[in-house]
């Protein structure tokens, strides 16, 4: 029944002279340059990420790590430079949604890969963070954050059709 939620139907076509990667209604989280991200757009991303776990500082995540056992701040830095998880900045902090560590042992979630792959090579973090939080075409409208736990083929599928609109 859920997937069916996600059906992979192809969303409507661009206004014309619009491409569907700089459509705002779909990207109002990252505008082109950080220097105009907002206090606003901060709160967005919180809002769009609290159903799924929320966000958390590194100091936090780090202290979690730390209480439970799980990765040090060296294996955390190394994920970030990879991209093997999602962080993005603001006002000089590394932020990191919840969702994507597995709640035992705080190794970053398996299915989350494929869909990095995509998306990394055409988005800076911030962007990265926000495609995960606001609704996507492909997915019936609902955000692949929540998504990713219902139809992983569905989100994998409109994070590839991301980067083929994008790449152009």
């Amino acid at each position: 029944m859920q997937k069916a939620l996600l059906a992979r139907t192809r969303p409507a076509p661009a206004r014309p002279g619009h491409h569907r990667a700089t459509d705002t209604r779909h990207h109002s989280l990252h505008p082109a340059s950080p220097e105009r991200r907002t206090d606003g757009q901060f709160v967005v991303m919180l809002e769009a990420y609290r159903d799924s776990g929320g966000i958390a500082g590194a100091p936090e995540v780090l202290a979690l790590f730390r209480r439970n056992y799980g990765p040090d701040h060296a294996t955390l830095a190394k994920w970030v430079a990879s991209r093997q998880v999602l962080c993005f900045e603001w006002q000089a902090q590394a932020w990191f949604p919840w969702f994507q560590f597995d709640r035992r042992s705080l190794l970053p979630q398996p299915q989350l890969r494929p869909v990095l792959d995509e998306l990394t090579p055409i988005y800076d973090p911030w962007q990265l963070a926000s495609w995960f939080a606001r609704p996507n075409p492909w997915l019936s409208d609902h955000t692949p954050v929540t998504a990713l736990g219902l139809d992983l083929a569905a989100v994998v599928h409109a994070a590839r059709a991301e980067g083929f609109i994008v790449r152009g």
